[in-house]
């Protein structure tokens, strides 16, 4: 009976206190909690409760940071000679012999293959008879015309023969020429398209080839962010799966003023410098710019970064006037390991803060502690 009044007591009492409590007559106060140690038998105090919105956050700082950074910029790519071409025939034949494969080395001037002649020898034969024949007609003209056997209009028609057959013959010699594939540079053969006795069609590829004077590259797509930080002649290193613990030294031999169509970014090529081995066209390999101009940037602790969101951040600077955090938003440039380069309104001046953060809005009430240690997490 005692037990039942005992209980039925203490939750009239529970019920009054939650009643005083929700109504505002009874604050919660801060509660010390005493731990024992067992091992040193020391006394530590931990604060029982969060902070109201009234209470002064207590914050870390730090100096905003205003440098010149060359930010390196990576991507990757293939390997390729920068000279590559595709050699054909003008006119369309058989083909009557190829004199190289896969993988030579050729030299300036050097037959790589050739069409059967017969049609076309043929052809430059009656252009040639025809270019003699109307040219003996065009003196034979000339001479009647000075003695007034002939009239103007005729010679001119003989004239007019003279020039398309002159003109046909010119063709049919240059259409000759090209019926073989001479190598138009030093280099190497990369691809060999077709094979003996196939017939092909005008401008059809035959090989590729890939001029030794100008080296390999590497190309790469870069985004608009990079693409305005880049210049010709930017120091690069490369590295590739291949050759591994292996790195080439390279330069930007070229930046696109346009967008690739395909992938929406910016084509950069970076010239392989010194290299000694023959690569392959189509590796793949890592690309490392280094801009040699850089921009003035600011840098603050990844602590200090809240809400970001589409390349944009809120961060708190501190007044220490009023003492108080101001919001203020920032671009991200990029991501470092300890910190963020941003721009936006910062001055060298100001003090941003770095612990605290999640706790903070525009002009909440703050206090600047140098222990770490004591901010809420």
């Amino acid at each position: 009976m005692k037990n039942s009044l005992f209980y039925k007591k203490n939750i009239r009492l529970f019920i009054q206190l939650v009643l005083l409590s929700l109504l505002g007559l009874i604050k919660p106060s801060i509660a010390d909690v005493h731990a024992t140690d067992n091992s040193n038998k020391k006394t530590l105090s931990a604060v029982a409760i969060s902070p109201s919105a009234n209470d002064a956050i207590a914050v870390t700082v730090v100096n905003v940071k205003q440098e010149r950074r060359n930010q390196i910029i990576k991507n990757s790519g293939r390997i390729s000679y920068k000279n590559e071409m595709h050699l054909s025939f003008k006119t369309p034949g058989l083909l009557k012999q190829i004199k190289v494969e896969e993988g030579d080395e050729v030299i300036k001037g050097q037959i790589l293959a050739m069409l059967d002649l017969e049609e076309i020898d043929a052809q430059q034969k009656r252009a040639a008879s025809n270019f003699n024949k109307v040219s003996a007609d065009l003196n034979r003209f000339i001479k009647l015309y000075d003695d007034d056997l002939v009239s103007l209009q005729v010679k001119q028609n003989a004239q007019s023969a003279f020039d398309a057959a002159q003109a046909e013959l010119q063709i049919a010699n240059f259409n000759k020429k090209l019926s073989v594939i001479r190598a138009p540079v030093n280099g190497r053969i990369l691809k060999r398209y077709v094979e003996s006795n196939e017939l092909l069609q005008s401008g059809q590829s035959v090989f590729l080839l890939a001029s030794h004077k100008q080296g390999t590259v590497v190309r790469i797509g870069l985004i608009d962010q990079d693409i305005v930080k880049v210049a010709i002649n930017d120091s690069a290193i490369i590295t590739l799966d291949a050759y591994p613990g292996k790195i080439f030294d390279g330069k930007v031999s070229e930046v696109a003023l346009s967008t690739d169509s395909a992938s929406g970014t910016f084509e950069v090529e970076v010239l392989i410098e010194s290299n000694q081995l023959r690569l392959r066209s189509g590796l793949i390999a890592r690309v490392e710019i280094t801009p040699a101009s850089s921009e003035l940037q600011f840098y603050i602790p990844i602590e200090s970064v809240f809400k970001a969101d589409n390349g944009m951040a809120t961060v708190f600077l501190l007044d220490e006037e009023k003492n108080l955090a101001r919001a203020i938003e920032v671009k991200i440039i990029t991501f470092l390991l300890n910190e963020v380069s941003v721009i936006g309104e910062l001055k060298p001046t100001d003090k941003v803060i770095k612990l605290g953060v999640p706790y903070l809005f525009d002009g909440r009430q703050v206090r600047v502690v140098n222990d770490s240690s004591i901010i809420r997490k």
